[in-house]
């Protein structure tokens, strides 16, 4: 495992531990809003990515559900900023591709460009719409 699938990997279980399991459903119940999961995932993805490229803490977890903001520290997002550049360039844009419900969660799952590739990016919030983690895929 790469360091910075094993970063990434350790980020995604201190914010998000026994939030998804492998296992976990992937079809989206008919009641979920597509409009109403982007209107608050969208700029809540928007700033949680660029807060990484940036190595800008505050930024990072200004959507943060309070067990995000706690788990999260600078050293953290430094190498996670670290790895994720070092592979992938700096952060230009993100795509939404769907979101899904899972508990009492919504993962919206987006496309990460970056100037050398793109990544897979699950954004896991909670019944208020703010961050409870977020994983690279």
């Amino acid at each position: 495992m790469s360091r910075r699938i094993l970063c990434l990997t350790l980020l995604a279980t201190i914010v998000a531990i026994g939030l998804v399991s492998a296992g976990c459903d992937t079809e989206s119940p008919a009641t979920l809003d597509e409009a109403e999961v982007r209107a608050y995932a969208d700029p809540a993805t928007e700033t949680t990515l660029q807060g990484l490229s940036e190595g800008n803490l505050e930024k990072y977890t200004e959507y943060g559900d309070p067990g995000f903001k706690k788990a999260v520290t600078q050293e953290l997002v430094d190498e996670a900023r670290e790895q994720i550049e070092g592979k992938l360039g700096s952060y230009v844009e993100k795509e939404f591709l769907s979101a899904e419900e899972y508990q009492e969660y919504i993962i919206a799952h987006y496309r990460a460009t970056y100037t050398k590739g793109q990544v897979g990016v699950r954004m896991v919030f909670d019944q208020n719409g703010l961050v409870a983690g977020q994983f690279f895929e």
